[in-house]
């Protein structure tokens, strides 16, 4: 219902008269209806811009702007605003526009107050809906702007996992927009496709139940990549847009309270497997959390100690000492760190590093770590001290202990006597080591070098070990840098020993066995001695090395025998036995297994040791041969792999040293390819010549001979032919390289032999298919010219030169339309022969569109050489070289000079029948709505009679408008079911009580909007003289289709007059039905007859119609 506040209505007619009349009708039927005219739809928008309407109701037809430019007008200001056209000009293509530019309902004029009526309804009824719009969409707005501040989650999905609604939060979550999501599915943003599968199975599990569902935890990877927490609630949801089943959604994101229940979850579990102790205590100082590790340090349970203080774990003398000393100093700075001595269960004492911290309530925080251990070494340290001072004083070499400060911590006299210079190790002690080394540098050969070596020696603080000195009087020492840690800071240690005679002899054992060790040290080598008496076993420095253990490592013979791989060791064993008690010795390739569990292979050998013919030990090399035998594993898998692809191709593939001595392989294609077996190919290097086609021998041998002088350039690839014994003459293709050695010099050849054969026929048959289509090409090029010169069109080649069309080619028809010389037309600008105008069209942009591939299709004039203007339709299209490039273009030129003007013969007729449709109706709209008011107040025959002779004037104009209209050339035929169009015109005939047989089962092509009146006008003649239990009978014919009715008929005189305009005999008839038949007819080319039908009615028959073909009509 409408609100009491009323309606507001525009109403724009440029009849003030009219618009008076409507607009009081309109508040007489509806009281809330406040109705205001305006004459033309420029006053209709400055009402609008100062007022506020609830409905427009507008004319069509009205100078300066007609109601559909009106309507667009208010619908870019409001697209909702109801509008209603209100029009005497009623035709589809009204309508049609209307509807396309968003009016809200349409109403053509008519005679009569029903129309008013009609017209209240709509207005009455558009209101309603807009305001119901308007008030819905305020709710959602407030909705939405409720969800929004949200910061959950919410959504809602329907069946197939669109978003039906979602607020930001979600869409943040997923990285885009509200309007992006809804119409979306999770699927369209997320990342992870098992958690779209998640929540689609979850969604479907509440449709199909019914019921809702909580998930506790789901994950969701938002855009940025971060993986939310999130707890959820789904239920059935019933939206109002639609009629399937949908799913709501609340997700609150627990990422934030899952972290931080898993980050305390993380802290108590660390506080627990904590190797230092940690306790709580409250502001009384009694422990409310201990971890065990701070327990175990007083040997209690951590539960036996909570709710006591502190104070049970310490002795009087300490707790005195830390409430005296250390708890004044928490307070006071809010930590102290220290050592204290605490108690254990059994009484004895515990030394600990303690760390307590003050808590904001009063509480402490203590960690704690025993050091009874380091205590105890610090004693047995300063016990040590005193024992190294006698050691360094009693060792053989000169020492020298320095600290971080390079202060002389230690020394002993041999220093002195080991460097050729008294050294008083006493009174060294605590000098600046920098000047004792100063005072020492002239004993050293190379002074400079001395000072230098002990600066880069602390720079890098790197142990060094028999550093070799040479002194000034040639004597040599060993120097060893050891810096190593002290409790109070780094500190060094310098060792001087006196090495000369030792390096001579080392110098001569060096030489001896140099030789030995490089052979052992590049190959790997490792020597071993096994004693038989005493069972001892003996390994060099490379047998530890191989078998990864450390050179201090203790091997007994038993671990030597455990290194083997099992599948191994019963090998060895053996032949190690028949070594020992035979003297048998062997040599074997075993695996062992290092202590890092590595499979090594190792080429071991054994030999006898005797001594007065009796072996008294066995001893033997071990070598790691394991990148010996991985790369034989490797050769032989690649060499494997090589052979089971060339055995099952279709190319030979051969390897040939370069003077082609031998064949060092070759697969069994070339038995294929070749017409040889491997076998001949291995016996001879040649065999493939064999079979080579005699035209072809001559120059690959010269090609073999430039291999062998070096002449030839690699690689080399060639063609011929062989005669192959089972499979005739074939084409192959020879592709030849070198392997060159370390000295880059070519030693192997390698080739590959591919079967071309048809690949060469099909060369063969392209070139003579090219030859065939060049024939072909040079026949089409002919027909093409004569179709171009006989065209029944005026067509023109065109060339592009800076974007301007240059005539190249032109036909007849060109030259015999517009007249001009032939000679004077090539090379001439196109638009030399165009109207000013159409030469503007064309360069402001006709041209560059068919140069750019469009095809087109527009109007142009042309100019003959009379100075006639030639009116044409141009239809032109890219033209283009054989590789596709756009050179000008194709055009041609469709003289519709007689065409254009009987359209604008017609297009005056059509602004004519508008003008006098107007100027006639609303004159008679204005005298109905008169009497119709009139009828109201009184009652009077003269009346009623004046109303039946406006409903005359009025179907006299209605026909006089048709048949000036359906004159018109049909163009625009479109095929449809013939039959269903006539049941809808029945349908729009008041019938009454007549008949109607359809026996039409085709379809037709035809204007179908003018067909339609051609029916319902033939309907009409026949209950109009058939009266209202007429029979009329609809049906087809071989080239066309009747209409007949069984009603009194038309006499054979006036068959010739029916069809002119304005005969009829009835008092009621116009006399313009059939003529506006006929003229339909004829606007499509057709033909149309009257006759006597098979029961004495009218006969209407229509020839010359086309059909639509079925399928299987040729």
């Amino acid at each position: 219902m409408i609100e009491s506040t009323g309606v507001s209505v525009l109403l724009v007619d440029d009849d003030p008269a009219l618009a008076g009349l409507t607009a009081d009708i309109l508040s007489e039927q509806e009281s809330q209806f406040a109705v205001e005219t305006v004459t033309s739809a420029s006053e209709g928008l400055d009402r609008l811009a100062t007022d506020n309407f609830d409905c427009i109701v507008s004319d069509y037809d009205m100078p300066g702007q007609n109601g559909i430019e009106f309507l667009k007008t208010v619908r870019e200001e409001d697209p909702a605003l109801p509008f209603i056209l209100y029009t005497g000009k009623g035709s589809e293509a009204v309508a049609s526009d209307a509807i396309a530019s968003g009016v809200t309902d349409y109403l053509q004029k008519d005679s009569g107050t029903a129309q008013y009526t009609i017209l209240a309804n709509q207005i009455r009824n558009a209101v309603e809906r807009h305001r119901h719009r308007d008030r819905a969409q305020a709710t959602r707005d407030q909705l939405r702007q409720i969800i929004d501040m949200l910061p959950q989650l919410v959504f809602a999905k329907d069946e197939t996992g669109e978003f039906l609604l979602a607020n930001e939060a979600t869409a943040d979550a997923y990285g885009t927009s509200v309007n992006n999501l809804e119409g979306a599915t999770d699927a369209d943003f997320a990342d992870s496709k098992e958690q779209v599968s998640q929540f689609r199975s979850d969604d479907q599990a509440v449709i199909a139940s019914g019921e809702p569902k909580q998930i506790p935890k789901e994950t969701l990877t938002t855009a940025d990549g971060e993986t939310r927490l999130l707890e959820t609630t789904k239920i059935p949801y019933d939206p109002v847009e639609t009629d399937s089943n949908a799913v709501l959604g609340i997700s609150t994101d627990i990422t934030q309270r899952k972290k931080r229940k898993t980050e305390l979850e993380m802290q108590s579990a660390a506080m627990e497997a904590a190797m230092d102790g940690i306790s709580i205590l409250n502001e009384d100082h009694e422990y409310i959390y201990m971890n065990q590790a701070h327990a175990d340090i007083f040997d209690y349970e951590a539960g036996e100690l909570l709710g006591s203080t502190w104070r049970r774990l310490y002795g009087d003398d300490e707790i005195t000492r830390i409430e005296r000393d250390v708890l004044p100093v928490v307070e006071e700075k809010g930590e102290w760190r220290g050592e204290t001595v605490g108690k254990r269960r059994d009484g004895t004492t515990v030394s600990q590093e303690i760390t307590l911290s003050l808590l904001d309530d009063g509480g402490l925080i203590c960690t704690n770590r025993d050091i009874t251990e380091r205590k105890e070494r610090e004693q047995k340290i300063k016990q040590t001290n005193t024992v190294l001072r006698t050691i360094v004083e009693n060792l053989p070499m000169g020492v020298l202990v320095e600290d971080a400060e390079r202060d002389v911590l230690m020394a002993n006299d041999l220093l002195g006597e080991t460097l050729g210079k008294p050294i008083d190790s006493d009174q060294l002690v605590g000098r600046d080591c920098a000047a004792a080394a100063e005072e020492l540098k002239n004993q050293f050969a190379d002074p400079e070098g001395f000072i230098q070596g002990i600066a880069d020696r602390i720079e890098r603080r790197e142990a060094v070990q028999n550093e070799e000195l040479t002194l000034a009087d040639n004597r040599v020492v060993e120097r060893d840098y050891v810096p190593y840690t002290l409790p109070e800071g780094e500190a060094i240690l310098w060792l001087y020993r006196d090495v000369t005679e030792r390096k001579q002899r080392k110098e001569e054992l060096e030489r001896s066995s140099q030789f030995l060790r490089d052979t052992q040290e590049v190959a790997a080598v490792g020597g071993w001695e096994f004693t038989i008496q005493s069972e001892s076993l003996r390994w060099s420095d490379e047998m530890y090395h191989i078998h990864g253990v450390s050179r201090e490592t203790n091997v007994t013979f038993e671990d030597a025998i455990e290194s083997y791989h099992p599948e191994d060791r019963e090998t060895l064993e053996k032949a190690f036995n028949g070594l020992a008690t035979e003297g048998d010795p062997y040599e074997l390739e075993v695996r062992i297994l290092t202590v890092e569990g590595d499979v090594r292979w190792i080429s071991a050998l054994g030999e006898p040791e005797y001594e007065d013919d009796k072996i008294v030990a066995v001893q033997g090399t071990f070598q790691d041969i394991t990148e010996r035998k991985e790369r034989e594993q490797e050769l032989r898998m690649v060499r494997e792999r090589f052979e089971r692809f060339a055995g099952n191709v279709q190319d030979a593939f051969f390897l040939l040293p370069t003077d082609y001595s031998e064949t060092k392989y070759v697969n069994p294609a070339v038995e294929t390819i070749y017409g040889i077996t491997p076998e001949e190919a291995y016996d001879d290097p040649t065999a493939w010549l064999r079979h080579v086609h005699t035209d072809d021998k001559d120059e690959l041998l010269k090609n073999l001979e430039a291999q062998q002088d070096g002449t030839v350039e690699w690689p080399i690839e060639q063609e011929f032919r062989v005669n192959h014994p089972n499979r005739g003459v074939r084409w192959v293709q020879a592709r030849l390289d070198v392997i060159t050695n370390e000295n880059g010099d070519p030693f192997r050849i390698t080739g590959v032999t591919t079967d071309i054969t048809r690949r060469i026929e099909r060369k063969q048959q392209l070139e003579q298919q090219t030859e065939e289509l060049e024939h072909l090409a040079n026949k089409y090029e002919s027909q093409y010219r004569t179709l171009f010169e006989e065209a029944p069109v005026m067509t023109v080649l065109t060339r592009s030169e800076d974007d301007r069309p240059i005539i190249e080619d032109y036909n007849s028809q060109f030259v015999e339309t517009l007249g001009y010389d032939a000679d004077a037309i090539t090379g001439s600008k196109l638009t030399e022969f165009y109207t000013p105008e159409s030469e503007e069209e064309l360069q402001s942009g006709g041209y560059s569109r068919s140069i750019n591939g469009e095809f087109t299709r527009e109007k142009r004039n042309l100019v003959a050489n009379d100075s006639e203007v030639v009116e044409a339709l141009l239809r032109s299209v890219p033209r283009r070289t054989a590789d596709g490039e756009i050179i000008g273009t194709v055009a041609m030129y469709i003289d519709i000079t007689e065409r254009e003007s009987v359209k604008r013969t017609n297009k005056r007729l059509e602004e004519f029948t508008s003008v006098v449709s107007h100027d006639l109706r609303n004159p008679l709209q204005i005298a109905t709505g008169g009497i119709e008011m009139a009828s109201i107040e009184c009652d009077s025959d003269y009346l009623d009679e004046a109303k039946k002779g406006l409903n005359r004037m009025e179907t006299l104009i209605d026909d006089l408008l048709m048949l000036a209209r359906e004159g018109k050339e049909v163009t625009d035929a479109q095929p449809f079911d013939l039959a269903t169009m006539i049941n809808g015109c029945w349908e729009t005939v008041d019938t009454g009580q007549a008949a109607l047989f359809n026996n039409i089962e085709r379809s037709i092509l035809a204007d179908k909007s003018r067909l339609k009146q051609v029916f319902e006008n033939l309907f009409r003649n026949a209950i109009e003289h058939g009266g209202s239990d007429v029979t009329v009978t609809v049906g087809e014919l071989d080239d066309g289709f009747y209409i007949e009715d069984d009603g009194p008929g038309i006499s054979s005189e006036e068959y010739d007059d029916i069809f002119e305009a304005g005969y009829s005999k009835s008092a009621d008839g116009t006399g313009f039905g059939l003529s506006i038949v006929e003229e339909i007819i004829a606007a499509h080319d057709w033909q149309i007859r009257v006759t006597g039908g098979s029961d004495g009615g009218a006969r209407f028959e229509v020839m010359d119609v086309e059909f639509e073909k079925s399928s299987g009509e040729v």
